[in-house]
């Protein structure tokens, strides 16, 4: 809101209305979709001295013509408001209701995550979440992902195993809620799927195969369980996964399928709010 306001406020409400008065507004939804949002819209008005209130929870599914929130307070407040709450209800909104549809798309097949490909990173994640889905890394703090960049400097560096040292040392660190390594062809998913079984970290452990096609990934998976060590660690999908081929990477045996298209291109969810 201090991006939108900035230092001469709302300039055509405060033309418009030399008096301000006590009024009501809704929030209504002009299509159907699964609300998100709602916590944090309520939070931005009552920061604006109003009083809100809503018949829903964050993950409900609302109707064209649902009424979202019900706002009561300064006419001038709530119009200074609108734009900001709109903007985090429909952006929210739009991000789990894609997620609800892709969750029922791969019929529970897979589970869904975003990637950190976020513009609004928390806000984007809980969207994703409400929505039926899991919110992968939160942050660089909150797991331990080896990615080709981190085995690419660590062999210019010398280190002539770098795949094997950085899953030892990722198993000996105490931090990060979960161990997930990046790999580009199936003999490094093989490879680090042996050193998650011989090494056994106390940490869930993970394998993100990055732009493989469904093909390679059947493959994968094919020659994993041959060497007993698809039970390792859960295996992820990512990269260049869109609602057309998603149905085909849901059939591939992996665990977890991220998307950046989840967060970084949603279609926002149609809401209104409606002075009374």
């Amino acid at each position: 809101m201090k991006g939108d306001l900035g230092n001469q406020g709302d300039i055509t409400t405060d033309l418009l209305f030399k008096k301000d008065k006590k009024t009501k507004a809704v929030i209504i939804a002009k299509e159907e979709g699964i609300i998100a949002g709602i916590e944090e819209v309520v939070l931005l008005y009552k920061k604006n001295g109003l009083r809100v209130s809503s018949p829903l929870k964050d993950g409900a599914r609302a109707r064209k013509g649902t009424k979202i929130l019900e706002i009561r307070g300064s006419l001038k407040s709530i119009l200074r408001v609108e734009r900001s709450a709109l903007d985090v209800l429909q952006r929210m909104s739009g991000i789990a209701t894609i997620t609800d549809a892709l969750i029922s798309k791969v019929k529970g097949k897979v589970a869904i995550a975003p990637t950190r490909k976020t513009q609004w990173r928390y806000l984007d994640k809980k969207a994703v979440f409400v929505g039926g889905g899991l919110t992968h890394r939160l942050a660089l703090w909150d797991a331990i992902l080896i990615k080709e960049n981190h085995l690419d400097i660590m062999r210019e560096q010398g280190e002539k195993m770098p795949l094997e040292k950085a899953i030892k040392k990722a198993s000996e660190s105490p931090h990060g809620n979960f161990i997930e390594i990046e790999v580009e062809k199936k003999e490094q998913a093989l490879k680090a799927a042996e050193l998650f079984s011989s090494i056994r970290p106390k940490k869930p452990c993970l394998i993100m195969l990055d732009n493989f096609t469904p093909r390679q990934i059947k493959e994968t998976i094919r020659e994993l369980k041959k060497k007993n060590a698809y039970h390792a660690a859960l295996f992820e999908a990512s990269g260049g996964i869109n609602p057309q081929n998603i149905s085909s990477y849901a059939d591939t045996g992996v665990d977890v399928i991220s998307m950046g298209y989840l967060t970084h291109s949603p279609t926002i969810l149609d809401l209104t709010q409606l002075i009374e």
